[in-house]
């Protein structure tokens, strides 16, 4: 009853909130996840307000589309509704469903009006009945198991196939630096961790293995190194989705994806790495996303010290194209090969 009183008297400040009311000191941020895993709990802690006179700030807090009402953790003593201590911190359990949740947060102090901080999050889950649908590799489909998760393989000539983009977590990072995404769009590697993050056995495919694999897929006979693949891309496509969004956009020089290869391919983009810390990168730029498909070769460039050659679709050409990637900086995703006996 307490929480709901202090809340009620907030709200009302709210409604009449007089306009010439001081602003507090600095800009209300909070500490939430891009993602998050269903039922998993967060604890979040507003920052950077401060009271122009020294004194304390309360914070009340709400989670759509979950909560109903709001949530006061700190009041204008400092003290939570048990009279602790407190720091304004608010634990929630997010849901099992799969759904994009608005985490809102207000700081408050008499005779000034209130500041505000909002910040979206996604509940996101791996497996058959997960984020990823329409990827088609379940049920009988043979897999290999690297760190827990589950990487489903096809064969092509006398190569097998990754289906499913690697997620070793010795190394590489996972999109947006978000540990609730390494197993579902894999991670993202500089060229000299994806040299060997396939698990034994396993190895990162050549450019002559990508060609390899262009000529099965395109029926062409003759087909040059280092150049286009042409007519692949929607063979190996993925006609999936992520949370109910559809990842790759139609086009009609693509055509109908129809993933007829069983590559599996989805468009989690590339990353540029940034500087590494501690073997993170904390300052990573994702890119791409919804637009391109990109994957290591094995291979450097030979006149171009410190560069390597990946492989790409992008979302608007029926072909599969080749970049250079610097060997340090540029994150792409990694496809494993097994040589079969």
């Amino acid at each position: 009853m307490m929480a709901a009183l202090v809340f009620a008297a907030v709200s009302c400040k709210d409604d009449e909130e007089d306009t010439t009311l001081p602003s507090l000191d600095g800009l209300l941020q909070l500490n939430v996840p891009e993602f998050v895993n269903p039922g998993q709990s967060v604890t979040m802690k507003p920052r950077g307000l401060e009271h122009p006179d020294g004194e304390n700030i309360g914070y009340y807090w709400k989670v759509t589309p979950t909560m109903t009402s709001y949530d006061t953790t700190r009041y204008e003593n400092g003290l939570n509704y048990w009279n602790e201590e407190s720091d304004g911190s608010f634990t929630f359990k997010f849901t099992d469903t799969l759904q994009t949740c608005t985490v809102y947060c207000y700081g408050f102090a008499e005779g000034y009006s209130n500041s505000s901080a909002s910040y979206t999050t996604t509940v996101v889950k791996s497996g058959p009945d997960g984020s990823l649908q329409g990827m088609d590799i379940f049920g009988d489909t043979p897999y290999v198991t690297v760190d827990g998760v589950k990487h489903y393989y096809v064969r092509h000539g006398s190569l097998d196939w990754f289906r499913t983009n690697l997620a070793q977590k010795a190394s590489g990072i996972p999109f947006r630096n978000s540990a609730a995404m390494s197993d579902i769009f894999g991670r993202f590697y500089n060229y000299e961790d994806a040299l060997t993050a396939c698990p034994e056995g396993w190895r990162l495919p050549t450019e002559a293995d990508w060609i390899s694999l262009g000529k099965e897929i395109s029926g062409a006979e003759d087909l040059e190194m280092y150049a286009p693949i042409p007519d692949v891309a929607a063979k190996m496509m993925a006609n999936a989705t992520f949370n109910g969004d559809i990842l790759w956009e139609y086009w009609p020089e693509v055509g109908t994806i129809t993933n007829d290869s069983f590559m599996t391919m989805i468009p989690v983009g590339f990353a540029n790495l940034g500087q590494e810390t501690d073997g993170a990168y904390p300052g990573a730029i994702f890119d791409g996303v919804y637009e391109y498909a990109a994957f290591w070769t094995a291979d450097a460039v030979e006149d171009e010290p410190g560069m390597a050659y990946y492989r790409y679709l992008t979302y608007d050409q029926p072909f599969m194209a080749i970049g250079k990637g610097d060997a340090d900086s540029f994150g792409a995703s990694v496809r494993c090969v097994r040589d079969v006996e």
